[in-house]
């Protein structure tokens, strides 16, 4: 049975707790019969069963379940007394990993509907009087008033779930709840939603992009992804998870077409030959990272399905020099990353090469610019033009004196091209940078008080000379006062970018000349 939304797998998914597994039996062949009395269709409802089935408080993250906790149109959470626990399973692998998908999806967490009012796509149902930090909780997570649909029994000193027999008791309830009405209530604020979800068109079909021939040639998509293939690397986050989902659709409107396709295998072997099977038929590997180490191996504890597919991208591109691997490293701002996930980080980091590169991006579309830009098809080099320079050294005239000490250091052993950009002068400056920087061995771009025009000028000036294609590398330099400093960079094939105290300006400069001039 298929969601109505062709986009979902599931139209409701049902969270809650499995002590509460008594009240939910009843409660859901109520409700199927009630909607199909109201709505006159029959939805597509998920939830779990069957507490052996490897999805309880105490178990391992299915990656089944949650695949379809993020294809859901409509998360109903049963609020029971343990239900706000943020250490149990249905807090942090279906409310929390829903709630961030629905506001980035196509739908949104808040629907209009049809009256004119507006509602979220995720209905609580309440079963029990909560304390105030459950309430508090909720309403901070939610980021207001917690409206849900109650299910309590109120009487002296009696706090549990409404039950249908309960309308045969009497006195009736203190609050004046009837289960029936209450049930009512639950399937026509599905059929609004519902409603409100199916009358929002789907997107128009994405129309990917050729090969790009330039790197400023806009984020276009084709009928089907005809470029470069790019494995997307699993990732074991459920918070990644849509972030990952995010980044595939991102690649396939720019052209891309992206591997694997399936969600991430559950047995280790097969997780292993399917991410040697996609990277060998990949021109690239994007590697997602967060707070977290990962799912680790049974048979290796040290070793995690992040890291293995990374270092697997390292060895089989050890003989492709055109292959290219970008990580793209996200965490949480809010949370701590882990210990070992940040010596991995740290490790990728010192691996950097025109081959390897790292990504703090923003967002998932710079990630894509990013990577493509290591795709990008260029013309043809120009035929090789004689290097009458070691160094083209350029800077702003807001610099000039922290400039002058450097290239003084630098001349002892190198030859210098010194271009001074003054203000205004930029484009005229551009134009001789271009000209100047094939015929040197080595570009440094350098800044300490000018680093809002340093950086749009490197990418500029790196496109003009050919981009991945330049003959002469790119030293992006700056300094670290300001602080701000720290904060600019550009990474791309044949740029380093370098952030230094003054006094070692001079020293790393040479490091990297040696690097790219050194006898093979």
């Amino acid at each position: 049975m298929a969601a109505l939304l062709p986009d979902f797998e599931y139209d409701i998914f049902i969270s809650y707790r499995h002590n509460d597994e008594e009240w939910m039996a009843d409660f859901i062949t109520r409700l199927q019969h009630e909607l199909l009395t109201v709505f006159g269709k029959e939805l597509h409802i998920y939830y779990d069963r069957d507490t052996r089935d490897g999805l309880g408080d105490t178990h391992l993250v299915r990656e089944s379940l949650d695949h379809r906790v993020l294809k859901s149109m409509i998360l109903m959470p049963v609020i029971s007394a343990t239900y706000c626990d943020t250490e149990k399973y249905s807090w942090r692998y279906e409310f929390l990993p829903f709630l961030e998908r629905a506001k980035t999806d196509r739908l949104g967490l808040n629907l209009k509907l049809a009256g004119g009012g507006v509602s979220s796509r995720i209905l609580p149902l309440r079963i029990h009087n909560l304390e105030d930090k459950d309430s508090q909780l909720l309403e901070h997570t939610l980021g207001g008033f917690l409206r849900s649909i109650d299910f309590v029994y109120e009487a002296q000193g009696v706090n549990r779930p409404l039950r249908a027999k309960d309308e045969d008791l009497k006195p009736a309830t203190s609050n004046g709840l009837i289960y029936c009405n209450q049930l009512n209530k639950v399937a026509n604020t599905i059929k609004d939603l519902v409603e409100a979800a199916t009358s929002k068109p789907l997107p128009a079909p994405a129309i990917p992009a050729p090969v790009f021939s330039t790197l400023a040639a806009p984020l276009t998509s084709a009928p089907a992804a005809t470029g470069p293939v790019v494995f997307l690397a699993w990732t074991t986050s459920t918070k990644l998870k849509s972030r990952r989902e995010e980044l595939a659709l991102m690649c396939t409107k720019a052209g891309l077409r992206v591997v694997p396709t399936t969600d991430c295998p559950m047995d280790e072997e097969e997780f292993r030959r399917r991410t040697q099977e996609g990277l060998a038929a990949a021109d690239c590997s994007l590697h997602l990272l967060g707070n977290d180490f990962g799912r680790r191996f049974d048979d290796d504890e040290t070793n995690s399905l992040p890291k293995y597919a990374y270092e697997e991208a390292r060895r089989q591109a050890a003989g492709r020099p055109a292959f290219r691997q970008l990580v793209w490293f996200s965490p949480d701002a809010t949370l701590d990353v882990n210990g070992e996930q940040q010596a991995f980080v740290n490790k990728i980091r010192n691996e950097q090469t025109t081959q390897y590169m790292f990504s703090s991006a923003a967002n998932a579309p710079q990630v894509v610019a990013d990577l493509r830009s290591t795709l990008v098809q260029t013309a043809p080099p120009a035929a090789a033009v004689e290097k009458e320079t070691d160094i083209c050294f350029v800077c702003n005239s807001l610099d000039l004196d922290e400039a002058n000490a450097i290239t003084d250091q630098l001349g002892e052993a190198f030859t210098l091209d010194m271009l001074t950009i003054e203000p205004d002068t930029a484009e005229v400056y551009k134009d001789k940078a271009v000209r100047a920087i094939p015929k040197s061995k080595l570009a440094v771009v350098y800044f300490k008080y000018s680093a809002d025009w340093a950086l749009p000028f490197v990418k500029q000036v790196w496109q003009l000379v050919g981009g991945a294609a330049s003959p002469t590398p790119i030293l992006f330099m700056g300094e670290d006062d300001p602080e701000q400093n720290s904060l600019r960079n550009f990474k791309a094939p044949k740029v380093i970018s370098r952030i230094q105290a003054h006094q070692t300006v001079s020293e790393e400069v040479q490091r990297v000349f040696q690097k790219f001039n050194s006898p093979a």
